[in-house]
């Protein structure tokens, strides 16, 4: 079990690592220097939220497999995917998007009065870099770094596809022990030791992210005037050529090698069967997180303690469950799956995301605003209705679009939960993949992660 145990959190550790290493650096090449490209590479940072996991593996293996691209092209046997280097890079470049997002705009956000203090006193730019510059990102790098081990501590799809004979990770290893082994004192054990460790991330996590917003308060922000890339073009071209082969063609090969089979795909009727499930689902899912996480924020800011340690946590702890986990428990409790089931998991997991985009919207609501509404409304409800409702109306069609994509993409608990004639589209596409129907797989899946994308992106205006 330990075995398991710590190379679950050695997969994780390293996938960080790599996307720490990538993601940093182009965190500040967007954030500090001007080049094309720069904002078609920073709306990559959602890759990780809108596009599913399943479909990043299909890319790599369509770009990087055995009779992928690569190996066609240039008549090579490059075989690195199946086994942990295939694993780690696969997920640390799956998540070099979302650190860059999150560090490029406090990058842009910083003061720069430590900055010119130290250039005054003769200190150079690599010195100034690391004595002053980190030290003031080591908040937003943290809160970056701790979701993207927690996204690599549960991940399912690409360690049980690229995982090498005899290795497993705590999440693919409770899989088979209820769905092959049926050993469900094992699948217990682990399910307890994944989640107590968890548990104890995601309290890291939700300090590192309550000191980064202490520390970046009360600052009056300068705007950047971002200069061209010219020394550091040693760094900006091998990082660009990276993120390339390693994101953006794998994630091309996709609807490269769907596009002959999307037709036969279009056709089906278990596809459309599919994605009319996916739709409801979507749907249904992100309604009830948009309603919970609105709630949530009005009652925190009606009793006026957002600055509540306890209050601030509870939004963070689903992040400690796992889709396995949560489906697993739930189909011990009720015995069997159920699409109302499905939505039921999804919005416990999901409504911290509704929370964190309605939160934003009403914390910009001003001092006199809400105190003329206490004053006037009849009473709380009043209140709500007729001045948070509208105020917030933007970031709710936000909520709820974030919620539907990342509902559209999940295929784990749709096949934890094994719903009787129940398919979803992202568990239409791993179905395909499990049959060798591959093609077929990323015309499904090239759906998927558009649509994914397209929903992301309309609620992102």
């Amino acid at each position: 079990m330990f075995k398991i145990y710590f190379y679950t959190l050695e997969i994780a550790l390293l996938s960080t690592l790599i996307a720490a290493a990538a993601g940093i650096p182009a965190a500040y090449f967007t954030a500090r220097r001007r080049f094309p490209g720069r904002r078609i590479l920073l709306s990559f940072s959602a890759v990780s939220l809108c596009v599913p996991s399943l479909i990043v593996a299909l890319g790599y293996v369509s770009f990087w497999g055995m009779n992928g691209t690569v190996n066609r092209f240039f008549g090579t046997h490059f075989s690195f995917l199946y086994s942990t280097a295939g694993i780690v890079i696969a997920q640390g470049f799956y998540n070099v998007p979302f650190i860059t997002g999150i560090v490029s705009e406090a990058w842009e956000r910083l003061p720069r009065e430590q900055e010119n203090a130290a250039r005054l006193l003769g200190a150079g730019e690599t010195r100034i870099l690391r004595t002053v510059t980190l030290r003031q990102l080591s908040g937003a790098i943290g809160a970056a770094c701790i979701p993207v081990f927690l996204f690599c501590y549960f991940s399912f799809m690409i360690v049980l596809l690229f995982s090498p004979v005899g290795r497993s990770t705590l999440e693919v290893e409770i899989y088979h022990s209820i769905r092959t082994t049926l050993d469900v004192s094992a699948g217990a054990k682990l399910a307890l030791l994944e989640t107590v460790t968890a548990f104890g991330i995601v309290l890291a996590y939700s300090y590192v992210a309550r000191r980064s917003q202490t520390t970046s308060s009360g600052v009056d922000y300068v705007p950047v005037v971002r200069r061209r890339i010219r020394g550091s073009a040693v760094i900006f071209v091998p990082l660009v050529f990276l993120i390339l082969i390693f994101l953006i063609f794998p994630l091309g090969a996709v609807f490269v090698n769907g596009a002959g089979e999307l037709g036969k795909v279009l056709r089906s009727r278990g596809f459309w069967k599919a994605c009319a499930n996916s739709v409801k689902c979507g749907v249904a899912t992100g309604a009830a997180c948009t309603l919970l996480g609105f709630a949530y924020s009005v009652a925190v800011k009606l009793k006026r303690r957002q600055a509540s340690v306890i209050l601030q946590t509870v939004p963070v702890l689903p992040m400690a469950i796992s889709s396995v986990v949560i489906s697993w428990s739930a189909t011990m409790i009720f015995h069997r799956g159920t699409p109302a089931l499905l939505v039921a998991l999804q919005t416990a997991l999901y409504w911290p995301i509704a929370y964190r985009q309605i939160q934003n919207g009403i914390n910009r609501i001003s001092y006199e605003t809400d105190a003329a509404a206490r004053l006037l409304s009849r009473g709380w409800f009043d209140s709500v209705v007729r001045v948070y409702l509208p105020a917030c109306r933007p970031v709710l069609l936000s909520a709820f679009a974030y919620c539907f994509a990342i509902s559209l993409g999940d295929a784990t608990m749709p096949l934890v939960l094994s719903i009787r004639n129940f398919d979803t589209l992202a568990l239409y596409t791993y179905k395909l993949a499990g049959a060798y129907r591959f093609s077929q797989a990323c015309a499904c899946g090239g759906i998927v992660a558009a649509l994914s994308m397209l929903i992301f992106s309309l609620g992102k205006k």
